[in-house]
C-alpha cells in the first residue's frame, strides 16, 4: 500500500519578502505621524509652562499690585558699586508661587551684599552644593524640545548654573523701559493699570534655547552690559541671561527669527519648535507666534503703552 506525502502549507521566500516590505512602507508612512504627534505633545507641555508662569506672574501681582522686577540693578550701582541684592530676577521671587519653589525660595538671600560688582553670583558661588539653588530649577522652566537642558554650566570662579527656555519680555530694546518685566531698582515695577495697551495684546514671557554660552540662569542674570554717559562702567541689563527684547541689540534685528544655542543667537527669542516660539501674554493666556510675523506687530506686541493698534497675531 503506497502512502502520500502531505506537505504543510508555507510561505515561499517571494511571500516573505512582500510582507516585509509592506510591513516597512507602512512604518515609514505612520513614523512622520508619530513624530509629529510626540511633538505636538511636547509643544502642548512648553505651552502649559508658559501658562503656570501666568498663573504665578497673576498671584503676585495679587499680592503686591504689580508684576516683580525683571531684573534688579544694585541700588545703588551708580554711586559707589554697592551690589545689595543685585542681578536677582523675576524668577526667583515667583518660586514661592510654584509647587516645590518654596524651598528653593528660602535659599536665595536677596539682600546679599558682597565686595565687588557680582552679587547673586557671589552668593550663589558660596553656597554648599546641597544649598545652591543655581543648580535647582524647576519642571516649569523647561521647554521638553531644549537639547541642552540638564547641561551643568561650569565657570572658574563662579558656581556651577542649570539654565531654563523661559525668558521676561523687557520691551523693544534693553534700556527703552516699555515693556512690562523691566531691569532696574527695585521699584522698577509695573501693575496691570499701566498695560493701556491691553493685557491680552501684551506679551510678557517667550521662549529661547538653552546657550553653550551660560546664558540664560532664571534666578539671576547680569546680561549684556551698555556704557552708561558720564558713568566709568558698564552696567548689566538682564538682557540675555533672564530677559529679553524685541530687538537683538547684537544685530538690531526687530524680528521674530529662528536660532541656534551656538552663542550667537543669546539676544533674541527662539524655540526648537518647528517655525515658531511660544509666548505668554500679560492676561495669562499662551499661543505660538510664527517666525514670519510681521516685525513691527512684533515690536507693537513687547510694548505695554504703545497705543498701537495691534491685530489678533
Amino acid at each position: 500500500m503506497s502512502q502520500r506525502l502531505h506537505r504543510k502549507p508555507a510561505f515561499t521566500l517571494v511571500e516573505l519578502l512582500v510582507v516585509i516590505a509592506i510591513i516597512g512602507l507602512l512604518i515609514a508612512l505612520l513614523l512622520p505621524a508619530i513624530q509629529s504627534a510626540r511633538e505636538a505633545g511636547r509643544r502642548m507641555e512648553c505651552l502649559n509652562n508658559l501658562k503656570q508662569f501666568g498663573i504665578a506672574l497673576h498671584a503676585y501681582h495679587n499680592d503686591f499690585e504689580t508684576f516683580p522686577v525683571g531684573n534688579v540693578e544694585p541700588p545703588n550701582s551708580f554711586e559707589d558699586i554697592d551690589d545689595t541684592g543685585g542681578w536677582w530676577g523675576f524668577q526667583a521671587r515667583l518660586l514661592p508661587y510654584f509647587d516645590g519653589g518654596k524651598s528653593i525660595y528660602q535659599l536665595c538671600n536677596f539682600s546679599y551684599s558682597p565686595p565687588g560688582n557680582l552679587g547673586c553670583f557671589t552668593w550663589m558661588y558660596n553656597q554648599p552644593p546641597a544649598q545652591n539653588p543655581a543648580v535647582m530649577i524647576l519642571g516649569y522652566d523647561k521647554c521638553p524640545d531644549d537639547t541642552l537642558l540638564g547641561q551643568l554650566w561650569t565657570q572658574a570662579g563662579q558656581a556651577n548654573y542649570l539654565c531654563g527656555s523661559y525668558f521676561g519680555v523687557m520691551g523693544t530694546s534693553p534700556t527703552a523701559n516699555d515693556g512690562i518685566l523691566l531691569h532696574g531698582k527695585y521699584n522698577s515695577v509695573i501693575s496691570l493699570k499701566q498695560v493701556t495697551d491691553g493685557a491680552a495684546h501684551t506679551i510678557i514671557m517667550g521662549e529661547r534655547g538653552v546657550s553653550v554660552t551660560l546664558y540664560g540662569w532664571p534666578y539671576c542674570g547680569y546680561g549684556l552690559a551698555v556704557s552708561i554717559p558720564d558713568y566709568p562702567y558698564t552696567l548689566g541689563t538682564g538682557d540675555g541671561d533672564n530677559l529679553l527684547a524685541t530687538t537683538d541689540p547684537t544685530t538690531m534685528n526687530q524680528g521674530l527669527t529662528p536660532g541656534l544655542p551656538d552663542g550667537t543667537h543669546d539676544f533674541h527669542f527662539w524655540s526648537y519648535h518647528p517655525q515658531m516660539a511660544q509666548f505668554l501674554w500679560a492676561d495669562g493666556s499662551a499661543q505660538p507666534l510664527d517666525y514670519g510675523i510681521d516685525p513691527t506687530i512684533f515690536q507693537a506686541l513687547a510694548t505695554r503703552a504703545g497705543n498701537e493698534i495691534v491685530p489678533d497675531p
